[in-house]
């Protein structure tokens, strides 16, 4: 059984320097050209490619071509382009869907020339820039974009990974033309990860706020709860969200290292895990950390505060002895580009923010980690964003479906997910492995969807 999953993913590893090359021919190569062509040719379909706005070059090369301009010279597969990727601007786009043989599209082109009747780099680009959130949007409660006003959602495509399909009907459609242009091969990744919003029920809380859940028990008449919480407080029962043995043994059957997301914030609002001090909190975090598996959790305080964020990370990593380098988002919510830029002023190089927290699917409508693109800025930056597709919350509380159900949803979009040799990651909490409180027989979920996904392995 393989062990820990690979966690770094940008690319298919080495340049092999004896592969053809693919020559693709730009009458401008933009930034954000270069940066798309990279994403879809290199990274996901796997073929070496040089990038040329040199029309004469491109007409000389003897080996496989691919040109993307609004006319053809007549030479190598042609593209026809729809304009967005010259562009420096952002502004709202003519979207107008259509289907390629039965998989949704958008930016058509009227072209008989094209190998494609839309653009599907543009398509590509605006999906997993998350051009759609540099608009003027209207927020949820949180201050999130919302799932429902996607152009996915709109399209009826949000469960699917869009984006790495139109990747490989390219690869088809070079194979086609150029059978000696070799491909490298993908395979599917399952990356578990476990958010750790609140520790403990009840340990490592201030007076205060042992007497404020003793009053809302009291004012609700749950004596079973004033009950669990007076044994925990006096040591002999065990705090419900202390899963972190059935965690891991769980995830050692399959041979699994989880990542986990601890939220290192001040008590506030919406952020109100455990007292950071404590000295049972500070003995988890070490435990966590033993295999070097533990990011930082940024507080909903961080995205309105860059010095909040700075002191969350900076404390975390002064108390594991080491740097932070993942994160993910608290409640899932991000502002393009403002929480990943700081995120990269902080030295991290891996987010596994990008999902909605309300729908299960493909935000970017992409299955692979692909670099963050800043759109204001027209530029790459180094930090790796890992797409979430299936979160545990999202099931119970969002969709409201039953642990059999949610069986069978997992599956499916594990299934998804093979099929294009993507990276799965999941999203549950240490509280939903507590068999005896509200997720009671969840449990059962978890292990299923190990399970299906081993056997995929």
């Amino acid at each position: 059984m393989p062990g820990a999953p690979c966690l770094f993913f940008p690319y298919f590893g080495s340049t092999n320097r004896s592969m053809e090359k693919l020559m693709v021919y730009l009458p401008l190569v933009s930034t954000r050209a270069e940066y798309i062509f990279t994403l879809m040719i290199r990274d996901l379909a796997g073929a070496e490619m040089i990038l040329t706005d040199r029309l004469g070059e491109y007409l000389s090369y003897s080996g496989p071509r691919l040109e993307y301009a609004p006319e053809p010279s007549g030479e190598g597969l042609f593209i026809r382009s729809c304009g967005l990727l010259s562009e420096q601007s952002i502004k709202e786009q003519s979207i107008g869907f259509l289907s390629v043989k039965g998989t949704p599209a958008f930016f058509p082109v009227n072209d008989e020339r094209s190998a494609f009747p839309f653009d599907l780099f543009a398509a590509a680009f605006y999906l997993v820039t998350r051009y759609e959130e540099y608009l003027p949007f209207v927020p949820d409660k949180y201050g999130r974009f919302r799932a429902s006003d996607s152009l996915a959602a709109t399209g009826n495509f949000l469960q699917v990974p869009i984006v790495n399909i139109w990747s490989e009907s390219l690869k088809d459609h070079l194979k086609q033309i150029y059978p000696s242009l070799r491909f490298r091969e993908k395979k599917f990744r399952f990356l578990p990860t476990v958010d750790i919003d609140h520790a403990y029920a009840y340990r490592q809380r201030n007076l205060l706020r042992i007497l404020g859940g003793y009053g809302r028990s009291l004012l609700h008449g749950n004596l079973k709860k004033i009950i669990q919480q007076s044994g925990v407080l006096l040591g002999y029962r065990k705090d419900p969200y202390d899963q972190y043995d059935a965690i891991r043994e769980i995830h050692d059957r399959f041979g699994l290292s989880p990542l986990y997301f601890v939220l290192y914030a001040d008590y506030g609002g919406d952020d109100n895990n455990v007292t950071r001090s404590g000295r049972t909190f500070l003995k988890l975090l070490h435990n966590l950390d033993d295999k070097g598996l533990l990011g930082i959790h940024p507080s909903l305080a961080s995205g309105m505060d860059p010095g909040i964020l700075q002191s969350e990370i900076r404390g975390l990593s002064e108390v594991l002895g080491h740097e932070i380098t993942r994160s993910r988002q608290h409640f899932l919510k991000v502002s393009f580009p403002e929480n990943f830029r700081g995120l990269v002023r902080h030295g991290i190089t891996d987010d596994y923010s990008l999902g909605y927290a309300s729908c299960i699917g493909f935000r970017a409508g992409i299955a692979d980690p692909f670099p963050f693109f800043d759109l204001l800025s027209n530029r790459s930056e180094p930090l790796m964003l890992h797409p979430v597709a299936l979160m545990d919350v999202t099931l119970k509380d969002y969709c409201g479906i039953s642990a059999e159900e949610a069986k069978a949803v997992g599956r499916s979009v594990a299934d998804a997910i093979k099929a294009v040799k993507g990276e799965f990651v999941t999203v549950w909490h240490n509280e939903s492995f507590d068999e005896t409180g509200r997720w009671k027989g969840w449990g059962s979920v978890y292990e299923d969807l190990l399970m299906h996904c081993d056997e995929m392995r």
